[in-house]
C-alpha cells in the first residue's frame, strides 16, 4: 500500500468523523427542542431509547433493502434516500446522547455558548467511534439506534419544552490571577 493511499483511507476517516460533529451541530441548531428532548430523555439512561429505537432502525433498513429491487436507478435513489432520513431522524437523538455526555463534562464556557456541551460530547462520541472494533461494530450503530430511540420518545415527552440545566457560574479570572 501505498503512503498516497494511507493519506486517503486516512482522510476519509478523518473527514467521515468530522461530518458527524457538524451533523450533530447542525442537528442542534435546526431542531434545538427535539434535541433537548432526545437529551434530557438520555440523562435518565440508555435502554429504553436502544429498545425503541431497535425496531425503527430495523423497519428503515428493512425498507431501503426491499426498495433496491425497484426498476432501474431509481432503487438505489430511494434506498438511499430512505437510509439519508433515517440517518437524520436517528442522528437528531444521537446529538442529544453528544449534549448528554459534554453536560456530564462542564467546562467555564459554556455560560455563553449553548452548543459547546454537543461539540464537546461530539468530540467525545467520535473519538469512541475509533477504536477498532469496539467502536466501529458497537458504539457507531448502538449510539444510532439510541439515537432513533431517544428523538421517538423526546415525541412524546410530558413536559412542553425541554430545557438546559442552568450553567455552572465561574468566577471571571482577573488581570492579578493570570499574572499569578
Amino acid at each position: 500500500m501505498l503512503m498516497a493511499d494511507t493519506m486517503a483511507v486516512f482522510f476519509v476517516v478523518v473527514g467521515f468523523l468530522l461530518s458527524f460533529v457538524g451533523l450533530w451541530l447542525l442537528t442542534r441548531g435546526l431542531w434545538p427542542e427535539r434535541v433537548a428532548a432526545a437529551a434530557d430523555r438520555l440523562d435518565r439512561g440508555l435502554l429504553v431509547p436502544f429498545l425503541v429505537g431497535l425496531p425503527i432502525a430495523v423497519v428503515a433498513v428493512v425498507v431501503a433493502m426491499v426498495a433496491t429491487a425497484l426498476p432501474g436507478k431509481l432503487g438505489g435513489f430511494v434506498s438511499g434516500g430512505i437510509l439519508c432520513l433515517f440517518l437524520t431522524y436517528a442522528h437528531t437523538g444521537v446529538s442529544g446522547l453528544a449534549t448528554a455526555i459534554g453536560r456530564r463534562l462542564p467546562s467555564a464556557v459554556d455560560a455563553g455558548n449553548p452548543w459547546r456541551p454537543t461539540l464537546r460530547g461530539g468530540v467525545v462520541l467520535v473519538l469512541g467511534y475509533l477504536a477498532p472494533i469496539l467502536g466501529w461494530f458497537a458504539i457507531l450503530p448502538i449510539s444510532t439506534v439510541v439515537g432513533a430511540g431517544a428523538t421517538t420518545l423526546g415525541f412524546f415527552a410530558r413536559h412542553e419544552q425541554a430545557t438546559a440545566p442552568a450553567p455552572v457560574p465561574y468566577p471571571e479570572p482577573t488581570i492579578d490571577a493570570v499574572r499569578g
